[in-house]
C-alpha cells in the first residue's frame, strides 16, 4: 500500500492476467471455472488501492478480459473459451465492486476508465440489474450534469452511452422503480437544456442528439417517468415546434433548426417521443399548449411547389409522412384543437392533391416513404389513415364536415383510381378507404345514396377478385373483409336493388366458396343480411358453383366442416353419435359450468351461436324454406335433419346450462317449476331420438336404394352376357354352315319346315293353285328381307361384349350389299 517500488510490477502483473487463462485440455474449462472466479473477485479487488496506476490497470485487465476475442496457438496450450472469461467476470459480480469504487472516486482519469468499462459491461442485463441496485445511475447522472459545466465531453458521452444501455437492457420492472424518482430525469433535462443552448460543434451536436435517443428509449421503457414534473415535455415541445411556431421561451434562447443532419434527426426524434406520450391527458395538453398541434398542421399541405427554407425537399417529405403519422395518433385525442386547426379541409385538399396524376419526384426515404418513390402514394396512404382515425371517434359533427367537403367522391375517385392494382401500398390505401366509407355511411341514408351506383360497382369488382389473391400476402385479404364490410354498411336496404341486378349474391356465394375458412363467417353473415329482402333469395337457389353445386349443398358442406373442427361427435355417416350432446364440440363438453356462472358472463351456448357459422347457416336455409329445397344427396339429408331443428336443440342447450346453474347455486325451484324443467328435459330427449331415428330411416332407405342400384347393375351384366353368348352361337352356325354341307343341307330342310309350317292350310284341302315361296337359285339358309349386310373380314374372330371395337375409316368399309335373287 505505501511501497512505491512494487507498484511497477504489480501493474504489469495485473496486466499479464488480462490474457486469456491457458488450458491443457478441453475439460479444464468446467475444472477450474470456479477457480476462476474467485481469482477474478480477489484481482479486482486491488481496485481498491488508492494508486491510479494500479486502478487503472485492473480496470484495463478486466477490460481486456471482457472484449479481448482469445488467441488460437498452432500448438500446445490452448486458450480458454471467450464465453468463459464473460461467464466468469458476470458470476464474480465484479460490476459492484466497480460500482463501488465509482461512488466515491475523486480521481477524473481513474472515474472516466472504470465508466468506460462500464460501458461494455452494460451490455449485459445481469450487469445492468446490478448497476440498478447499487444506485450507480443517480452517480453517473449527477457527474453528467457537472461534465456539462466543465466540457468535459468524453465523459458525458461515456455516461449517455451507459445510461442508455442500463435502460434498454436492464430488467424493466428496475428501470421503472429506478426512473421513476426525479433526479435522474432532472439531470437529463438539465444536460438536454444544456445542448440546446450551448451545442455548437458537430460532436455536442451529436451528444445532444444522443441524449434525445436517451429520452427516447426512457419514455418506451418507463412511461411513468417524471418528465412533465421537471419540464422535459415542455420543453421537447419547443425543440418539435421551433421551426414553425415562433416562441419567445428563454429555454430557446439561441437555437434554431438549420438544414443539416443532426438538426433533422433531432426534430424527427423529438416528434417520435411526444407522440409516444400523447395518451397522458396532462402532457398532451402541455403539446398543446406549445403549439405542437398547428406545427404539425403546417405540414399538412401539398408540397410540388413548396420551397422550405428550413429543409431540403426530401426532408421536407420526410417531415411531411412523420407529421401525417403523428396526426393519426393525436387527432382523436384533441377534436376541439383539430377542428380550430381546420384539420377536415386540410386532410381534403391533400387527399384531392394526392390522387392528381401530374409528375411528382417523391423520394420514398425512411420507413415512412415506404413504396412511395416518384409518386404521391405516402402522402395519400398517411392521409387516408388520418382520416381513418378521425372517423372512427364517431363524432358526427366532425364526419358531417369532411361529408359536407366531399369526403365520399374523393374516396370513390381514389377507388376508382387503384381498383386494378395489385401494388401492397396501393392495397393498403384501399382497404382503408373502404373503411372510411363503412364507418361514414353505416347510420346516414344520405351518404349511402352519395355512395351509389359508383360504389356498388367498384364493389362488386373488389369482391371478384382471383382466390389464388388470398394468401399472396401483398394485402388482398384486407381489401376482401373491407369490402365484405361495406356491403354491410354502404349497400344493405339502400343500393341493395342494384347490388342484386348487378348480379352481387352469386358473387358472394362464389367468394363463399372459394375464400379461406376464417373469412367465411364474415361473407356469409352479409349474404344473410341481404337476404332479408326476399328477392334476393331467388338469386341464392338458382346458384351453382363448382361442378354445379347449389347454395343449399355447399351450405352443408360448411356446417359439416364447421362441426368437424368444433369436434362435435358424429359417426362417419354424420348422424347423431350421442343424442344428450346434439351440438356441442368439445371444448364446451369439457368447460365448466362454475367459470361461467357469472350473470356478466355469457355461457358457452350463447357464445356458440357467434362464434361459428351454425346460425347463419340455419337462418340462411330456414328463409329459403326447409320444404322447398332442392334434392340433396342423402348424406346432405341427413346433415339436413340437424339443422332444420337447430334451433330446437339450441333451446335445449341454453335449458340444460340454466338447470347446471340453479344446482350450482344451491337453487331448488318450486314444484311447478321443477315439473316445467323436466318436461323440457323430456321434450328435448325425445326431440334428439327423434331427429336420429329419421336420420338412421335415412341412411336404412339409402342403403335400400344403393342395394336395388347394385341388383340393376348385375341384371345388366347378366344380360350382356346373355347377348354375347347368342352372338357366338349365331357366328359359331354361321361359320359351320359355309364349312359343312351336311350342316347347311339340314339347315335348308330346317328352313323349308319352317316354311311348311308357316302355311294356313295343309295343301290339297282346297283346289287351289299351290305357288312356290322359294325362290329359284336360293343361296341362304336363313329368313331374311330383300337385302343383307355380309360383313368382309380376313381374319373374323369372336369379341367379348366387354370389349369395343376399333373405329373402321369411312374410306374402307368392309360392307356390301347383296341383293337376294
Amino acid at each position: 500500500q505505501n511501497d512505491d517500488a512494487y507498484t511497477s510490477s504489480l501493474i504489469q502483473i495485473i496486466m499479464l492476467c488480462g490474457k486469456s487463462f491457458l488450458k491443457e485440455k478441453a475439460s479444464d474449462d468446467a475444472v477450474y471455472e470456479k477457480g476462476m472466479t474467485q481469482f477474478l473477485v480477489k484481482l479486482v479487488k486491488l481496485i481498491e488501492l488508492s494508486k491510479p496506476m494500479v486502478q487503472i490497470a485492473v480496470t484495463h485487465c478486466i477490460g481486456s478480459l471482457y472484449c479481448t476475442p482469445v488467441p488460437i496457438y498452432n500448438d500446445g496450450p490452448q486458450a480458454c473459451r471467450h464465453e468463459l472469461n464473460i461467464k466468469a467476470i458476470e458470476d464474480s459480480n465484479v460490476v459492484k465492486i466497480f460500482a463501488t469504487e465509482l461512488k466515491k472516486m475523486e480521481d477524473d482519469t481513474v472515474y472516466q476508465e472504470i465508466l468506460h468499462l462500464l460501458l461494455f459491461l452494460s451490455l449485459s442485463s445481469s450487469n445492468c440489474d446490478c448497476l440498478l441496485d447499487m444506485d450507480i445511475i443517480d452517480v453517473i447522472s449527477r457527474n453528467m450534469v457537472a461534465a456539462c459545466s466543465s466540457n468535459n465531453s468524453k465523459l458525458l458521452q461515456l455516461s449517455v452511452e451507459v445510461l442508455w444501455n442500463v435502460i434498454e437492457y436492464g430488467n424493466p420492472d428496475k428501470v421503472q422503480d429506478r426512473f421513476e424518482t426525479s433526479s435522474v430525469v432532472k439531470s437529463l433535462y438539465s444536460t438536454f437544456g444544456h445542448f440546446i443552448q450551448k451545442a455548437k460543434t458537430k460532436q455536442d451536436l451529436q451528444l445532444r442528439n444522443d441524449v434525445m435517443s436517451v429520452t427516447q428509449v426512457l419514455v418506451t421503457r418507463c412511461p411513468n417517468a417524471p418528465l412533465l414534473e421537471c419540464g422535459f415535455i415542455k420543453l421537447l415541445t419547443l425543440v418539435a415546434t421551433n421551426s414553425e411556431v415562433k416562441t419567445t421561451d428563454a429555454l430557446m434562447k439561441g437555437f434554431s433548426m438549420k438544414p443539416q443532419n443532426d438538426d433533422f434527426e433531432l426534430k424527427k426524434a423529438s416528434w417520435s417521443t411526444l407522440i409516444g406520450l400523447a395518451e397522458n391527458d396532462a402532457m398532451r395538453q402541455v403539446m398543446i399548449d406549445v403549439g405542437l398541434l398547428t406545427a404539425l398542421f403546417d405540414y399538412v399541405k401539398p408540397n410540388d411547389s413548396i420551397c422550405s427554407v428550413e429543409w431540403t425537399s426530401a426532408q421536407y417529405e420526410e417531415l411531411q409522412l412523420q407529421a401525417l403519422s403523428s396526426l393519426e395518433t393525436l387527432s382523436p385525442l384533441c377534436l376541439e384543437e383539430y377542428m380550430r386547426g381546420h384539420g377536415n379541409t386540410r386532410l381534403i385538399m391533400l387527399l384531392e392533391w394526392a390522387c392528381l396524376d401530374c409528375d411528382y419526384g417523391g423520394h420514398g426515404n425512411s420507413f415512412f416513404g415506404e413504396g412511395g418513390y416518384q409518386t404521391r402514394r405516402a402522402q395519400l396512404r398517411y392521409t387516408v389513415r388520418v382520416l381513418l382515425a378521425v372517423v372512427r371517434t364517431g363524432n358526427e359533427n366532425v364526419v358531417q364536415d369532411l361529408c359536407d367537403q366531399g369526403l365520399i367522391g374523393s374516396l370513390l375517385v381514389v377507388l376508382n383510381k387503384y381498383r386494378d392494382t395489385s401494388v401492397p401500398i396501393e392495397l393498403s390505401i384501399l382497404s382503408n378507404s373502404l373503411l372510411i366509407l363503412s364507418l361514414v355511411c353505416e347510420t346516414d341514408s344520405n351518404r349511402k345514396a352519395t355512395f351509389g351506383d359508383e360504389g356498388v360497382n367498384l364493389l362488386l369488382k373488389f369482391l371478384s377478385l382471383d382466390s389464388e389473391k388470398f394468401s399472396s400476402g401483398l394485402g388482398y385479404h384486407k381489401l376482401l373483409l373491407s369490402s365484405v364490410n361495406a356491403i354491410w354498411c354502404c349497400v344493405s336496404f339502400m343500393n341493395q336493388d342494384l347490388f342484386l341486378e348487378k348480379g352481387g349474391i352469386p358473387i358472394l356465394l362464389d367468394l363463399l366458396e372459394k375464400c379461406p375458412p376464417s373469412m367465411q363467417n364474415l361473407v356469409l353473415g352479409a349474404l344473410l343480411d341481404l337476404t332479408e329482402d326476399a328477392r334476393a333469395v331467388p338469386h341464392v337457389v338458382t346458384w351453382r358453383g363448382t361442378g354445379q353445386k347449389t347454395a343449399v349443398s355447399l351450405l352443408i358442406q360448411l356446417w359439416r366442416a364447421e362441426e368437424h373442427a368444433m369436434g362435435v361427435k358424429r359417426d362417419r355417416n354424420h348422424v347423431m353419435a350421442d343424442p344428450a350432446t346434439p351440438l356441442q364440440g368439445a371444448e364446451q363438453l369439457m368447460s365448466d359450468v362454475s367459470a361461467h356462472a357469472l350473470s356478466s358472463t355469457p355461457t358457452l351456448a350463447i357464445l356458440d351461436v357467434a362464434d361459428n357459422m351454425r346460425a347463419k347457416i340455419y337462418a340462411m336455409l330456414f328463409r329459403i324454406g326447409f320444404d322447398n329445397l332442392p334434392p340433396v344427396s342423402a348424406k346432405d339429408q341427413i346433415t339436413l335433419t340437424l339443422i332444420e331443428n337447430y334451433l330446437d336443440f339450441k333451446v335445449g342447450e341454453v335449458w340444460e346450462e340454466i338447470i347446471a346453474e340453479l344446482m350450482l347455486d344451491n337453487i331448488t325451484p318450486i314444484k311447478s317449476d321443477r315439473e316445467a324443467l323436466r318436461e323440457i328435459q323430456t321434450i328435448i330427449a325425445a326431440k334428439s331420438e327423434a331427429v336420429k331415428k329419421h336420420q338412421m330411416e335415412i341412411l336404412e332407405r339409402e342403403s335400400g336404394v344403393e342395394l336395388e342400384e347394385e341388383q340393376a347393375c348385375y341384371e345388366q351384366i347378366k344380360f350382356n352376357f346373355q347377348q354375347w353368348e347368342q352372338q357366338n352361337a349365331s357366328r359359331i352356325n354361321f361359320i359351320n354352315k359355309t364349312s359343312d354341307y351336311e350342316t347347311l343341307q339340314i339347315s335348308k330342310q330346317r328352313q323349308s319346315a319352317l316354311a311348311e309350317k308357316s302355311k294356313q292350310d295343309p295343301p290339297g284341302i282346297r283346289d287351289t293353285v299351290e305357288h312356290s315361296t322359294l325362290l329359284k337359285m336360293l343361296t341362304t339358309t336363313v329368313h331374311s328381307g330383300r337385302h343383307i349386310n355380309v360383313p368382309l373380314s380376313d381374319n373374323p374372330t369372336i369379341v367379348s361384349p366387354h370389349k369395343v371395337l376399333p373405329a373402321i375409316s369411312p374410306s374402307r368399309s368392309n360392307e356390301r350389299s347383296v341383293l337376294t335373287q
